[in-house]
């Protein structure tokens, strides 16, 4: 096999790929240089706003220093505070849950009346009605075994109530002391 290099031939290169090439590779740079450009000017535009916000507050603090507060008025910003704390303390608490603790808890034959908050003492006071003595007996040991810190039977007494049949019977009639339920 003989070969034989003609020196004086050019290579061939495909001229029509070359630029397709190389003219979709600038406008993709373009494009970039264009997306680069409206990206910065976006970024100045909110850096100058940025700015006169700030110069906006600095004119505003500008001058005004802290004011004193006497000892008579800090007492009154503390009893303020005091009483907004206590309210969202009181309205944090989720009546629901206690009275879904309640229904499990209540034994056939107990109806509750009346349920009254001591906030400032972690106290519920609940009134209500037993059918009979064991079932009233019921509600307290299922109270003391729901955790409570104290469960105390403040007074019960004999009622008469509607039996729903156009009649009366006898229940006792009850009240309950639970602490540490807030």
């Amino acid at each position: 096999m003989k070969l034989s290099i003609n020196l004086a031939s050019r290579r061939h290169i495909n001229q029509s790929a070359l630029k397709l090439f190389l003219s979709v590779t600038v406008i993709l740079l373009v494009l970039l240089l264009g997306v680069q450009i409206k990206q910065s000017l976006q970024d100045w535009q909110l850096s100058i706003n940025y700015q006169s916000h700030l110069d906006t507050l600095q004119e505003q603090l500008q001058g005004k220093l802290p004011e004193r507060l006497s000892t008579a008025e800090l007492a009154q910003q503390q009893q303020v505070y005091d009483q907004a704390k206590t309210l969202l303390q009181r309205d944090a608490f989720r009546w629901t849950e206690l009275f879904d603790r309640m229904e499990l808890l209540l034994p056939s034959g107990v109806s509750l009346r009346s349920f009254k908050p001591g906030y400032d003492k972690n106290i519920l006071m609940i009134a209500g009605v037993a059918k009979d003595l064991k079932s009233l007996q019921d509600l307290l040991d299922n109270l003391q075994k729901e955790k409570f810190h104290q469960v105390f039977l403040k007074n019960h007494s004999e009622v008469k109530v509607n039996d729903g049949l156009g009649g009366s019977r006898t229940a006792l009639s009850f009240s309950i002391s639970l602490k540490g339920v807030f």
